[in-house]
């Protein structure tokens, strides 16, 4: 039975990032209504304000309908409309807590938010469930995908009812052990003018690991009118814009002036009690920012000389679009 009167509440779990909410239910002999999610209440409360763009339904008439484990690469918010679910989550990002478990009951009364890469998987425990969840990314066959198996047993997951009494489809059950996953990597990182002097520093400090993309001037346009469609921009955590004119040598020589242009005027700095914009620091890259859409960095002969250039945070283009939605009919529901 849905649990009524209960404080909007967050509670964080062993898997980083992975939290649940106690959700208020008001309820009377009509039924009940509740706030499934509430971006102002619950990003006060330490959610990421992660954006979503689809909201999915999967209904299950039996008890004992078992689905899972599938990591994908994007956040969820889960929770249930009807019903109740015994669901688990294992952590299949690459990474110290690789293979970790929790394990908890959903009912309307509560929710959970899971990051890109940590498995999902649920089990019902009564009939007629309707499990719902948000997504911050459209379903795509060139995204990164994970799978466990639900019996695997290094993770041990304690199921209620046992798995060979249950309905599971044949894609779960096929899918493999713990020690054959292939972990989802970090976002993508990337470094723009990778070919000037600060983007070869940059590759010198951060390296060649599989996920950091270097861009030159060949490879991605930033003028260019396709720009938004030139990467799957979602893909991507940070962008490193090292495109600019660094030649620190002739950058106040008469050259230098011509090639920059005329000097622009300075920003003010800012008022007492405000925060000027710094770049992010990281443990692996001296200036990165954050960002769900292409950079739009300098043309290729910026007004401003190189005392005036930021690796921060790039604009967002003037008419920012998503990646197509593909279709998901090949998409299995669930976790």
């Amino acid at each position: 039975m849905t649990a009524y009167g209960k404080t909007l509440l967050v509670t964080e779990t062993p898997i980083p990032g992975l939290v649940v909410f106690d959700l208020p239910v008001h309820g009377d002999a009509r039924g009940w209504f509740k706030e499934n999610w509430q971006r102002e209440k619950m990003t006060t409360l330490g959610l990421p304000d992660f954006r979503p763009v689809q909201n999915n339904i999967s209904f299950n008439d039996a008890v004992g309908t078992t689905r899972g484990i599938h990591a994908e690469p994007w956040d969820k918010w889960v929770s249930v409309a009807t019903g109740r679910i015994f669901g688990a989550w294992v952590d299949l990002r690459e990474g110290p807590t690789f293979g970790a478990v929790y394990t908890t009951e959903l009912d309307p009364s509560k929710a959970i938010f899971v990051p890109r890469g940590v498995g999902n998987s649920y089990q019902t425990l009564e009939p007629d469930t309707a499990y719902t969840y948000l997504v911050n990314d459209h379903w795509s066959p060139t995204a990164e995908y994970s799978f466990l198996n639900l019996a695997d047993e290094t993770v041990a997951i304690e199921w209620p009812i046992p798995l060979d009494q249950v309905q599971i489809s044949e894609k779960d059950l096929s899918h493999p052990r713990l020690a054959d996953v292939t972990p989802i990597g970090p976002k993508r990182i990337l470094v723009t003018g990778a070919n000037g002097q600060l983007g070869r520093a940059l590759r010198d400090q951060l390296g060649d690991a599989p996920h950091i993309e270097y861009a030159t001037r060949d490879t991605l346009d930033l003028t260019g009118r396709d720009l938004n469609t030139a990467r799957r921009w979602r893909d991507y955590g940070t962008i490193i814009n090292a495109a600019a004119y660094t030649s620190v040598d002739t950058a106040e020589t008469p050259t230098g002036a011509a090639r920059r242009g005329p000097r622009t005027s300075q920003p003010s700095p800012p008022s007492h009690g405000s925060r000027p914009r710094t770049a992010s620091p990281s443990s692996t890259s001296p200036a990165t920012t954050s960002t769900t859409g292409p950079p739009t960095g300098p043309t290729p002969r910026p007004t401003r000389s190189l005392r005036s250039v930021s690796t921060g945070k790039p604009k967002p283009p003037a008419t920012p679009s998503s990646p197509p939605s593909r279709a998901t009919t090949s998409c299995e529901p669930a976790g």
